[in-house]
């Protein structure tokens, strides 16, 4: 753990693609709101971090809250996975510590932190109601309703899958009372089962009603099979794609030679929840990568109800000392991508704070810059809003989804000049046709903010004027004169 904790502590902001964007956000909700955004809680099935880093910053700096945040998830995965390894196959064992080695994955670059924070607690909760099965029913029912809770309000994704492993674990015994005509007893087991997915139901159906809008698709059926690398992607391609054969030779060894058991009652879990990867669609009304973030809880799952019978001790202690060494490696990959990230950041930073406070900063990137980057800078003038109290219109605050909302003026104005719409315009000359728009809207800010992912130089124009500039990240000051004003400007 104090591996893996080692690259959060050695920058001054972890290159996760959405985290500047959580950061400044946690600042808004410990602040109560300001001049620019409102506050409105509701029972979201995405609070994890929103419930947790701000009621921490009121103790702690707001960055370190938010780092604690991030090992909380590591020490919920890895603990949960161990945990519910112990519960089911009945031993103490080294074999599920694998779960280190899935912690640095794609999705955690994403920065998808309250969805991981709720499968760390899904992977608990599967344990703690395996634990609790020959105790009380009214105990088991109040404990799980509470993991339930905690998973839906962490992440919504999150709660799916906890829902499918607990209906994977009853599996096997509903079917054999079904059989035996034990209808009593089945009926006790559905009703106890079922009973802490009330709470939950209420608020989905009767709280949650997410703006997003769109249909459902997918993408073609052999992206599942690439998919599943996510659990290794990150910033050396070669390597970790080494690393996941490594993996999978190791499984399939293992269960070729049938020297990989199953716990009996995690196995049809995992087939389901397999099975709905296979199933779940890419696009589900307005979410994105819905199957993406599977595999990981996937992997998860299946290190945690897996047991491995190795031939010897000698075989077990070269495997033992592979993985150790891979996850070194690992790390020190991940520790160098993160040390350059930190030079980035810092000097990025720099420039954001020559802000004035209560500024009004536009954004403007393109739609390619919304991509993995081993540095990412897309979200990082979201910080502006933390650091120097601004109104940023790229602040997560979409309703349904966060706890935040713009006020009505602001949300206006950041309807009317997208980052991609500015990026046309500002950074290309192009788009003429929507220019006194968009001249119009920009003239209500102070400052852009211009990112690539990539360097490049602003066209001249006489409307914007250079306030501060690294080679993928630029601040302008935008002029107010009558000539800007006007569409011809």
């Amino acid at each position: 753990m104090l591996l893996a904790a080692v690259p959060l502590f050695s920058t001054v902001l972890p290159p996760l693609f959405d985290y500047p964007n959580h950061l400044a956000r946690m600042h808004v909700l410990s602040e109560g709101g300001n001049q620019f955004y409102a506050v409105h809680w509701e029972p979201l099935p995405n609070l994890a971090q929103d419930l947790i880093v701000p009621s921490l910053a009121q103790l702690m700096p707001l960055d370190i809250a938010s780092m604690l945040f991030v090992i909380a998830i590591f020490g919920l995965i890895t603990g949960g996975t161990i945990w519910l390894n112990r519960v089911a196959t009945g031993a103490w064992r080294l074999w599920p510590l694998l779960a280190f080695l899935l912690l640095y994955n794609r999705m955690f670059l994403w920065g998808f932190l309250n969805y991981l924070f709720g499968i760390g607690v899904a992977l608990a909760g599967a344990a703690l109601w395996l634990a609790l099965e020959g105790e009380r029913f009214w105990l088991r029912i109040v404990s799980s309703s509470i993991v339930a809770l905690t998973c839906y309000l962490s992440h919504i994704a999150a709660f799916g899958f906890y829902a499918l492993v607990i209906i994977g674990i009853e599996l096997s015994p509903a079917w054999g009372e079904l059989r035996a005509r034990r209808w009593l007893a089945l009926g006790g087991r559905m009703a106890t089962a079922g009973a802490q997915f009330a709470i939950p139901a209420v608020l989905f159906f009767g709280y949650w009603h997410p703006a997003a809008a769109g249909g459902i698709s997918y993408a073609a059926f052999s992206r599942k099979a690439d998919l599943l690398f996510s659990i290794f992607d990150n910033y050396d391609r070669a390597f970790d794609i080494v690393c996941f054969a490594v993996l999978l030779g190791l499984l399939g060894w293992l269960a070729a030679t049938r020297r990989l058991r199953l716990a009996p009652r995690l196995a049809g879990a995992v087939g389901l929840v397999f099975a709905a990867y296979l199933l779940l669609p890419s696009q589900i009304y307005g979410g994105s990568g819905a199957d993406h973030r599977l595999p990981v809880a996937m992997f998860l799952l299946l290190i945690a109800a897996s047991a491995a019978n190795f031939p010897n001790r000698p075989t077990g202690a070269v495997i033992a000392v592979t993985a150790a060494l891979i996850l070194v490696a690992r790390m020190a990959v991940i520790e160098y991508v993160w040390l350059r990230a930190d030079h980035i950041y810092s000097a990025d930073l720099a420039g954001v704070d020559m802000l004035p406070r209560g500024a009004k900063l536009a954004v403007a990137y393109p739609a390619s810059a919304v991509n993995f980057a081993p540095v990412p800078e897309v979200h990082l003038a979201v910080l502006a809003a933390a650091r120097r109290e601004a109104f940023v219109p790229t602040l997560f605050a979409n309703e349904g989804q966060q706890p935040i909302a713009l006020k009505p003026s602001y949300n206006m104005l950041a309807e009317a000049a997208t980052p991609g719409e500015l990026w046309a315009v500002v950074a290309m000359g192009r788009d003429a046709g929507t220019m006194v728009a968009l001249t119009r809207a920009l003239q209500q800010y102070d400052f852009v903010a211009v990112t690539a992912g990539e360097p490049w130089d602003l066209p001249p124009t006489r409307c914007l004027r250079p306030f501060f500039k690294q080679p993928t990240f630029a601040i302008f000051t935008v002029l107010h004169d009558a000539v800007c004003g006007s569409p011809e400007g």
